[in-house]
């Protein structure tokens, strides 16, 4: 199913942030659901449209169409991406999310789904499993932006009467994934033979969720019908050390070594374990993809992308 083929009379769901690692994921997995979809983003996604979402009178262009429901999946993505782009976080981050609740209140949408983050948690001192009840210290510019969103997504869908999820997503992973990941950075290390090298963080628990899973959540929080409560953490149900996803890395090519600074990542905030119970509860989720199973994938992945690129080089030449 294409945009292009979308019957202008039909409820359809707005996607954005379409051209993004989450974005795209849910745009395939909700039309594989039976929705239909309009994928949006800054640079214009397959199959779909442009939107600048902090641009008002691009917004105001999708007023006239039959909206349904808004997946809000665009954003700086991440706490070095905010720090790189300080003063773009406010305006993409949170006045962007702004305007698309005014088209969600101009349309009488029924449905919001906001991708959030763990990072609106900061730093957290205590053990656990830790569920959604704990109150919000983030602690860098991406966490406040994605708390301060998530108060806005909250205080429009209780003044305006539609329903909204907000899913707190942890470090999301997987093949297609354009911006800065230890895993990502780990694995092409180990393919081409070399020591892997991170300055810091040896010992740091991390919470992954490979980006089929954070799709999945996004089809089962707008699936839902009632949800007792508003946000929902959502991550792959385990985690590990980088020194241990250094190990798993060497279980599928054997040999790798890593050379691994032990201080703190300063970049990353300190995380226990996170419950997803509520989102069990509630929206039925269940992580498929354990990160030992997505590591093994994005292996085999990029040796494939890998294998392809030498082979197109090699017919070019």
């Amino acid at each position: 199913m294409s945009d292009a083929t979308i019957d202008p009379d039909r409820p359809f769901v707005l996607v954005t942030g379409a051209a993004g690692l989450v974005g795209a994921a849910a745009t395939v997995a909700l039309r594989a659901a039976g929705y239909e979809v309009i994928a949006t983003d800054r640079l214009v996604p397959e199959g779909g449209e442009a939107l600048d979402f902090t641009d008002v009178g691009a917004v105001e262009t999708f007023a006239s169409r039959k909206l349904w429901a808004i997946v809000h999946c665009g954003a700086i993505s991440g706490p070095a991406d905010a720090k790189a782009n300080p003063q773009l976080i406010a305006p993409v981050n949170v006045l962007g999310t702004f305007n698309l609740l005014e088209l969600a209140r101009k349309c009488k949408v029924e449905k919001f789904v906001y991708c959030s983050s763990t990072s609106v948690y900061g730093n957290i001192d205590t053990h656990g499993p830790v569920g959604e009840e704990l109150p919000l210290k983030p602690q860098s510019l991406y966490g406040a932006s994605k708390a301060s969103a998530e108060a806005l997504v909250l205080g429009y869908c209780q003044e305006f009467g539609f329903d909204a999820v907000c899913l707190r997503i942890s470090t999301v992973y997987g093949p297609d994934r354009k911006h800065y990941c230890a895993i990502r950075r780990l694995v092409d290390d180990a393919i081409q033979g070399n020591v892997g090298v991170l300055e810091h963080g040896l010992h740091d628990f991390r919470q992954y969720v490979h980006v089929s899973d954070a799709a999945s959540a996004i089809v089962l929080a707008l699936n839902a019908t009632e949800t007792s409560r508003f946000t929902y953490n959502v991550t792959g149900g385990e985690g590990d050390t980088v020194g241990g996803i250094v190990s798993l890395i060497a279980t599928y090519i054997p040999g790798f070594t890593a050379s691994i600074g032990a201080q703190r990542d300063p970049g990353e905030d300190i995380h226990p374990l996170f419950s997803i119970a509520a989102a069990k509860r509630d929206l039925g989720y269940c992580p498929k993809v354990s990160l030992a199973h997505g590591i093994r994938d994005l292996i085999e992945t990029v040796k494939a992308n890998n294998l392809q690129g030498v082979q197109k080089n090699a017919k070019d030449y």
